[in-house]
């Protein structure tokens, strides 16, 4: 069994398939218990059936949600879209979160097509090959999984520490502090005063770091980003059997 198999429950639901229509009764979109209740509980909504779940808006929305969407509306099963399973679910990102968290907001509003439920073991087995994937990523781009760390000049880093300990500490032994010395010396280009020693402990800097998903996703344009996306799909796709995929999903998928 796998490790996610300790961390999730056997019996755990990924979709809740509540509906939500418009005053008009129009099917709006799909959504968990929790969601139903956050309407019901600020008395945005009606309860119309209680098995299935659906509620009907209190209000006219700006718009009508995922209507006229075929995959926005499709009921979801709750099974792993690999083997089948109803025991185990977890939910996977198809794109990893590593990249969707760097989206324009108009990509991440349209997360739900690419959560899928996958039980723990396909979960497992299928990351094993993602990490594969995002290695190749890094080697095409030549940027690091664990980012970049744009860190301050270390000429300046031991000068700021040395000039700070020179000004604080009067028993430095005095072949260390000569050693201190020449370091702030070689820094400034030239002999330095207390003043000078003063205003450079007084300096701060900052450790600049980016993760290898927020310099990925901003090198790319809007395009390009849907063509990243498209390309971890057919990944997804063509590394598991895919046997219960949800109805109307699909790799072209664009909204």
């Amino acid at each position: 069994m796998s490790k996610l198999s300790h961390t999730t429950k056997p019996d755990r639901k990924i979709y809740g398939n509540c509906q939500v229509l418009s005053p008009d009764n129009i099917l709006m979109f799909r959504c968990d218990n929790k969601k139903i209740h956050w309407y019901l509980n600020r008395n945005l909504a009606t309860i119309i059936s209680e098995s299935p779940f659906i509620i009907r808006l209190n209000f006219h929305p700006n718009g009508l949600g995922n209507h006229n969407k075929d995959y926005g509306l499709t009921k979801m099963e709750n099974v792993c879209v690999n083997c089948g399973t109803e025991k185990y679910l977890t939910r996977h990102h198809v794109v990893p979160y590593c990249y969707r968290r760097f989206f324009p907001v108009n990509l991440k509003a349209h997360n739900f097509h690419d959560v899928l439920s996958m039980c723990a073991d396909c979960h497992e087995f299928y990351e094993i090959k993602a990490f594969d994937l995002k290695k190749e990523i890094a080697s095409k781009h030549n940027v690091p999984l664990n980012g970049i760390i744009n860190k301050a000049d270390e000429s300046f880093v031991k000068a700021l520490k040395y000039s700070k300990a020179i000004l604080l500490n009067d028993r430095i032994p005095e072949k260390r502090l000569m050693e201190m010395m020449d370091c702030v010396r070689s820094y400034f280009g030239c002999d330095f005063t207390t003043e000078d020693l003063e205003k450079l402990s007084q300096t701060s800097y900052q450790t600049i770091c980016k993760t290898h998903g927020e310099i990925i996703i901003s090198s790319m344009n809007e395009n390009e980003i849907l063509e990243f996306i498209k390309m971890w799909r057919k990944h997804f796709v063509d590394n598991n059997d895919c046997l219960f995929l949800p109805e109307n999903w699909d790799i072209e998928n664009e909204w």
